[in-house]
Parts: C-alpha cells; structure tokens; sequence
C-alpha cells in the first residue's frame, strides 16, 4: 500500500491533468477507504485550495497548481535527489549544461558542485535564484512569460532564447511516464522541452517510480530518445522493465525508500 506522501503525489497529479478526481474512483485504485482519501487532502480543503463536491475533488482557482507544484517539489525527495546524485556525475568541466523546470532537476540546488565550472542555461525561477550566488557557476536565464504553475519562465521568447543556446548535456524529467512514452501537462511545458531536447548533444531523463504507469495531455518523447534514462524509487515493476529492456533503453535504477 502507497504512503500518504505517495498517494498525495497521485491524487495532485490526476487534479493537475484532469481539473478533478472522483474520489470513489481514486480510493478503489489505491486500494484504500474513501475516509482515508479525504483525510489525506484534508490541508488542501481547509486551505480552500480544493473543493469537494458530490463526491469530486475540484480545484478551486488559478493559483491552486502554484501551490501544488511546491507540494509535488517535496515529494519523493530521496528518489529525486539520488537522481541528481548519481546523473550530475556525468557532468564535465566547462560544460553547458541544460536544466528543465522540473521539481527533479530542482534539486541540483543541494548538489552545485557538479556545475561548478560550467554554463548553465534554465527557464526555472527556483534554480536561477538559487545558483546566482555562486561565483563558479556560469548562469543564462532565457527570459520569457513568468508561469506562476511552475515557477518557471515559458512562452515563445522562451523558446526563441532556448533554440539560439546550444548545449553539451540536458537533464530534464516529466509529470508522467507510461510505457516507453513521456508526458507533460501543459502546452508551454511541451514546446520549450521539445527545444531544450532538440538543442543538446546529450539527454539525460531523471524520474522517480511515482510517476511511472500514468499518462498527460501531451507526448513528449520515448525512452530511446535520451543517451540514458535514471530511475529511482522503491522498485521497478517487472512489465516496466520488460519494456524497457525489449526496446533496449540505457537505464539505470537506484532503489530508495521514500
């Protein structure tokens, strides 16, 4: 049975792709009560941040993905950092290196060494402000529309700005992973990963086992897309695996408990 952390992860997901979530429907896939669901977003409710309604999980007004994009931040920290652990050594001296705005590469805050030395281009507002204060770390924001979802920078001059910065190595992650396929939520989200991939020479794709077994609005891109592919979390499911290995996808797993 998942944790409430990790049934948290599920429940905001499915509110942030889909605007609502049945709760009944959510109880029985997670193989809990449907009590067990409400005391689980109970915080969200009081704060008026989620609304139910016959049995509906609703989002309440614009700003409820700002707040959930900081909660989504501090889920499965250990898989995410483990992630950022192990990919950053791949980093090399007076690389440009790539970072989404995704709460997985976020977490190169609390590993800078591996940039020291290098370039780094970011659309996320979190990663520019945190690095800024390090003197060996080169820093390009692209600029853009300011997207109070993800706390990120998005838009057509963010895309334009990307698809002029040319880079050695990207790191980036994605909402959800079905199969060999990535999914992001969010239009604007699709279009500048599409860029930021289109403009690196290598592609490298962190994410934790939460999100693996769920789809989003858009298909980002396969596995095989990426020069290698790190997992982290409790397990790998074995159909996972087999799909992975019949496509031949470079991967590596790192077990961690959440």
């Amino acid at each position: 049975m998942e944790t409430k952390k990790e049934r948290l992860s599920i429940i905001i997901n499915e509110i942030i792709e889909n605007g609502q979530v049945d709760i009944k429907s959510i109880a029985k896939k997670l193989n809990v009560s449907q009590m067990t669901i409400y005391r689980d977003v109970d915080d969200f409710i009081s704060s008026r941040l989620v609304r139910k309604e016959k049995g509906i999980l609703k989002t309440n007004d614009s700003f409820s993905l700002e707040y959930f994009h900081e909660v989504r931040a501090n889920l499965s920290l250990n898989a995410k950092n483990k992630l950022v652990e192990e990919a950053g050594k791949l980093i090399k001296p007076n690389s440009i290196v790539a970072l989404d705005d995704s709460t997985t590469t976020i977490q190169f805050l609390n590993f800078q060494h591996y940039l020291e030395g290098t370039t780094v281009i970011t659309n996320s507002f979190k990663l520019i402000m945190g690095l800024s204060n390090n003197s060996k770390i080169k820093l390009i924001s692209v600029g853009g529309r300011y997207q109070k979802s993800t706390g990120s920078f998005a838009g057509v001059l963010t895309e334009n700005t990307i698809s002029q910065l040319p880079s050695s190595i990207l790191f980036m992650s994605s909402t959800s992973l079905d199969g060999t396929q990535l999914y992001t939520h969010d239009e604007d989200v699709y279009r500048f990963k599409s860029m930021f991939m289109l403009n690196t020479d290598q592609k490298y794709y962190l994410v934790d086992t939460s999100k693996i077994g769920k789809k989003s609005m858009h298909k980002q891109a396969d596995l095989n897309e990426f020069d290698k592919c790190f997992f982290a979390g409790p397990k790998l499911e074995p159909s996972f695996l087999s799909k992975i290995q019949k496509k031949k996808i470079n991967y590596e797993f790192f077990k961690i408990k959440n």
